[in-house]
């Protein structure tokens, strides 16, 4: 809670100072400090259990992991909520293991046990995205769409932003991609699509490889 929450606080205010790319740059530095082992975990998790957060006495997770959970907790139910429950916190009532899942929930106002199981209760290792298929197609007026899929071949689940780049301009969504699920979405374009790059580094991943997608290149 303490140690990660405050490393989390110094990524917010780089970005206040200098952008969300700055703050991601920030948290790429601590994402080093448990990669290797995640990634052993990622591999055979019968074999390499890992370390949950709710217990871990190892300060790379409790410091470092904790960090993008907190930062992708606000990336899943933004800001206000995220504050809300900060400010509801009491050290004295934290007795039950869910009690801070409870309260971002109730702030939220949305069910996160999906992900408090994989980043929080259980070390399940890192997700491992890219984009399984993509459906360039337009309407009888002329309407230009997308449809893409999106596939984690990882052992713990996220909701990751995904950007569409076209000629003079790019489009960013997000899309919750369980642990070795699929997701599809459509997005509509001003014009025809050249490249998908998925995760803008706020989700830890075990394979940053197979993140763009050039359309056309099957």
């Amino acid at each position: 809670m303490y140690e990660g929450l405050a490393h989390f606080a110094e990524a917010m205010y780089r970005q206040q100072q200098g952008g969300r790319q700055v703050a991601l740059d920030f948290l790429g530095l601590h994402r080093a400090a448990f990669l290797d082992s995640e990634k052993e975990v990622s591999a055979a998790p019968q074999k390499n259990p890992g370390q949950p957060l709710a217990s871990t006495f190892d300060e790379t997770y409790y410091r470092s992991k904790a960090a993008y959970v907190w930062w992708m907790l606000r990336d899943l139910v933004g800001d206000d909520a995220l504050k809300q429950a900060i400010r509801k916190y009491r050290a004295e009532d934290d007795k039950d293991p869910k009690y801070v899942e409870q309260l971002v929930e109730a702030a939220a106002k949305r069910d996160l046990g999906w992900f408090f199981d994989d980043w929080v209760y259980q070390d399940r290792g890192l997700p491992d995205f890219h984009v399984q298929s993509v459906h360039p197609w337009t309407t009888e007026k002329g309407v230009q769409f997308i449809t893409v899929t999106l596939e984690n071949l990882g052992n713990a689940g996220a909701e990751v932003p995904f950007t569409i780049l076209f000629e003079g301009g790019e489009i960013t969504k997000r899309i919750e991609v369980h642990a070795k699920g699929t997701a599809t979405t459509r997005v509509e374009l001003p014009r025809p699509p050249i490249e998908i790059v998925v995760n803008d580094g706020s989700v830890p991943e075990s394979d940053l490889t197979n993140n763009v997608f050039k359309i056309g290149a099957e």
